[in-house]
């Protein structure tokens, strides 16, 4: 009941009982209190245990509404952070929350420690959960899902399995998200970088590739000059192939420089390639054979031989035996006699 109908009616009633009495008896009593004499008529005198009640019942129904209240209070705020809870884990993004309530903290603490897998679509949930779960449906779908408009930019870690899910989506939709992502490489997954670097690679020129060298991959680098041919050089040039070269000489392998070998006899006269990998044999090991590949492949088989006399018998033997062939032989060419795939020994 609510307070102020319960006042009403409380002196309702004890107006009509002190009414009814004054019409019985409306003679007065008199009664001494702490020494003070008191006389009132005899239905207010009636009327005062009834005021006393009412006091009394007030007291008693504050009292438990305020303690009602504070519980309603704690019940609406665990709604609350449990609804935060699950909107967080169907994200893949845990958080804690505090509970109240020992029943639900015994259940619902578990939140903060779980991911939520949904299958299939559920209807009569808040409206936080709902964008929550058309979350998900978009990205499930391929869609990219811009998270600053959702304001969750910075509330989603960059390992976050939703995360990744979908800036791989905005990779297939957008290619210039692939530039971002270099960009601002300590700010996504590793299986994100990766993706976008084989994307860009696929696309890019060697001059707007030069100033991500120190993040290239071997493989993105194989990729992107593989693409060199004699009517499309990319803009390679021989400083940026040794910006490429020296941030990388530690992954790439004796075929890598093979590799390297045979697309830059597409662009470069056969003293300038011979010049380059002069110089590289010089710097890195697994550069030597590229370098013997192509004194061979020039027909310049002096200066193989001299070459080959300047390191141990037992190195190139391959090579030797195609020397001593070629001395007699001079027809054959090294493609004849050796598949350039098992010129090395990369294992």
């Amino acid at each position: 009941m609510r307070l102020g109908l319960y006042i009403l009616a409380s002196i309702v009633l004890m107006a009509i009982v002190g009414g009814y009495i004054h019409t019985i008896n409306p003679n007065d009593f008199g009664y001494d209190i702490g020494g003070i004499h008191i006389v009132l008529p005899i239905a207010i005198w009636v009327i005062i245990p009834m005021f006393i009640l009412m006091l009394a019942s007030l007291v008693h129904m504050m009292f438990y509404g305020a303690k009602n209240f504070f519980r309603f209070k704690k019940w609406e705020n665990d709604s609350d952070n449990l609804n935060n809870a699950l909107y967080w884990s169907i994200l893949h993004e845990p958080k804690p929350h505090k509970f109240n309530l020992p029943k639900l903290r015994e259940t619902a603490s578990i939140l903060q420690v779980s991911n939520i897998e949904t299958v299939g679509t559920v209807d009569g949930v808040s409206e936080k959960l709902q964008s929550a779960l058309n979350i998900i449906s978009e990205i499930d779908k391929g869609e990219c899902v811009d998270f600053r408009e959702k304001k969750l930019a910075n509330a989603l870690s960059s390992s976050n399995k939703i995360v990744i899910k979908n800036q791989l989506n905005c990779l297939a939709k957008d290619e210039n998200f692939a530039e971002e992502v270099l960009q601002n490489r300590d700010k996504y997954d590793n299986t994100v970088f990766e993706k976008a670097l084989k994307i860009f690679s696929k696309k890019t020129t060697f001059p707007k590739a030069k100033k991500y060298s120190k993040i290239f991959t071997r493989d993105s680098f194989i990729k992107l000059i593989s693409r060199v041919s004699r009517n499309n050089d990319l803009g390679l040039d021989t400083t940026i192939l040794n910006e490429f070269i020296t941030d990388l000489n530690k992954d790439l392998k004796c075929s890598d420089f093979l590799f390297i070998a045979n697309v830059t006899k597409k662009q470069l006269s056969p003293d300038e390639n011979l010049k380059l990998f002069k110089d590289y044999q010089t710097q890195y090991v697994k550069a030597e054979t590229a370098y013997l590949y192509l004194l061979f492949d020039y027909e310049m088989i002096d200066k193989a031989g001299e070459y080959l006399d300047e390191h141990d018998p037992d190195d190139f033997m391959r090579f030797r035996a195609l020397y001593d062939l070629k001395k007699t032989h001079t027809k054959y060419k090294i493609t004849d006699l050796i598949n350039i795939k098992h010129i090395c020994n990369d294992s």
